[in-house]
């Protein structure tokens, strides 16, 4: 059952993040709907690691290794779009 899940959240962030591609290549995107979009496929990347670790302690096989998400942090994106030399 938690496989099912999973897939089926996996398939929404794809979709989820094709939206955030469309509304960024977009002539005057949305600054809103970005961060309600994003908020939203981070929502599900969590929910994902969560069913991970859950498929990981309950198979039969044993731990699973789930890969760890980086978070990007504003301050060096900040520092990336100031051009340092």
């Amino acid at each position: 059952m938690h496989l099912r899940q999973f897939k089926a959240l996996l398939f929404r962030h794809g979709a989820v993040q094709s939206e955030i591609d469309a509304e960024q290549s977009a002539p005057r995107p949305d600054p809103f709907r970005l961060l309600k979009l994003k908020r939203l496929r981070l929502s599900l990347k969590d929910r994902m690691h969560r069913l991970a670790s859950e498929l990981a302690t309950h198979s039969e096989f044993g731990a699973v290794p789930v890969r760890a998400a980086r978070r990007r942090s504003f301050d060096n994106d900040d520092a990336n779009l100031g051009g340092a030399s």
